[in-house]
């Protein structure tokens, strides 16, 4: 039993390597796993939490030690590995809202204290939308004095993500000297758990409007030179916000998931159904809530891109089949280009293959090719 039960977690430990998360530690973690001698999802899920719970115990005592000797480079690399931790937690799906929730401000406050001692600027704004606020931060490539206006990529993510996952956006967009706006999109963080805003379609096209123009009227920020990148769900959101607001200068499309447009029978049930899912999406748990979702959610695909466009896809995305996913280059109307990754994932099992473990995997060199697609394109006037 000591490699399926561990499998059972492939997804998890795929987007914990994604974010960060030290790979001794996520191994020491699944090691612990392996000991679990029945298969219980509550036994895995107890050690999960408790031993993620036990390595931030000791990454916040190193903190403290180090903020209180002024060791500031110390102090953020210490909070990190303990925003990692809770972001590990994060990353298990319970029908314990609660427990999701309390998870979730200890890797916000954690990441919080992590940015606060960066050396570039890093701005925590609240975008007000219809409803309710989107949380973010805006990430400056230096100290925010260097330009007038910087040219800025919207970074988004998918559902059971957080603007604290889209670090990992950011970090390569930065080092090319541009700065990053990491957002709460309706049902992620805070823009869920505190202003109650969902991810529905209604809910997510109010947000595109309150984004762009929130940047619009900030006097740091140039309007003209606005980038849309995104994975997975956000893939697909990146594609709609450049659709809405065509003087975008480009847009970057990482695995796009079109929820609406998947194979429903490959996408997991805890996705479509239960008090989580429930909670993120906002339908009614009934026998058609699902559908109501997916009928909400066909403004993602409406519209064409004109700016300059890059879609990243995978033959095996078991949720976007790749003639879906080339179906938005021919929704495209300027300069296009496609790259097909065709590595195979490593972290793959029958009963937990997923749409996120292309991303994970290939994502630590995509990255650079969408940043420096993204970088050619906002850093000329």
């Amino acid at each position: 039993m000591k490699w399926p039960i561990r499998n059972l977690l492939n997804p998890v430990s795929t987007r914990t390597l994604l974010y960060g998360t030290d790979p001794f530690d996520t191994e020491y973690v699944l090691q612990k796993i392996d000991q679990i001698k029945v298969m219980s999802g509550k036994q895995i899920k107890e050690v999960w939490f408790s031993e993620w719970e036990r390595k931030a115990a000791r990454y916040i005592e190193y903190a403290k030690k180090a903020e209180e000797k002024g060791n500031t480079i110390s102090a953020e690399k210490y909070n990190m590995l303990t925003a990692q931790c809770y972001y590990a937690c994060y990353m298990i799906n319970t029908d314990d809202i609660d427990q999701k929730r309390e998870v979730y401000e200890k890797l916000e406050f954690y990441y919080s204290k992590t940015v606060s001692l960066r050396k570039n600027k890093i701005e925590f704004v609240e975008i007000e939308m219809e409803g309710g606020k989107l949380p973010a931060y805006i990430h400056f490539p230096d100290d925010g004095k260097s330009v007038d206006k910087y040219p800025v990529v919207v970074t988004y993510s998918g559902i059971g993500s957080c603007k604290e996952e889209l670090d990992m956006l950011a970090l390569p967009l930065l080092e090319r000297g541009v700065a990053v706006l990491t957002i709460d999109m309706p049902g992620t963080g805070s823009a869920l758990f505190k202003y109650d805003r969902k991810c529905r379609g209604d809910h997510l096209e109010l947000a595109f409007d309150a984004i762009f123009a929130y940047l619009e009227s900030r006097n740091d920020i140039d309007s003209d030179r606005i980038a849309n990148f995104g994975l997975c769900m956000g893939g697909g959101y990146a594609f709609r916000a450049s659709a809405k607001r065509k003087n975008c200068r480009c847009c970057v499309s990482l695995f796009p998931l079109f929820i609406n447009m998947a194979e429903m029978g490959s996408i997991p049930i805890w996705m479509k159904r239960g008090k989580w899912s429930t909670y993120q999406y906002g339908f009614e748990e009934t026998d058609n809530g699902d559908e109501q979702f997916l009928e909400k959610m066909a403004y993602i695909t409406e519209g064409t891109v004109d700016c300059d466009f890059f879609l990243i896809h995978s033959a095996d995305d078991n949720w976007m089949s790749t003639e879906a996913s080339l179906s938005f280059l021919e929704k495209a109307n300027g300069y296009k280009e496609s790259l097909e990754i065709d590595e195979k994932p490593a972290f793959v099992s029958e009963e937990t293959i997923m749409h996120a473990m292309p991303v994970g995997e290939q994502f630590h060199w995509v990255k650079h090719i969408a940043a420096d697609f993204i970088a050619e394109r906002l850093l000329t006037k």
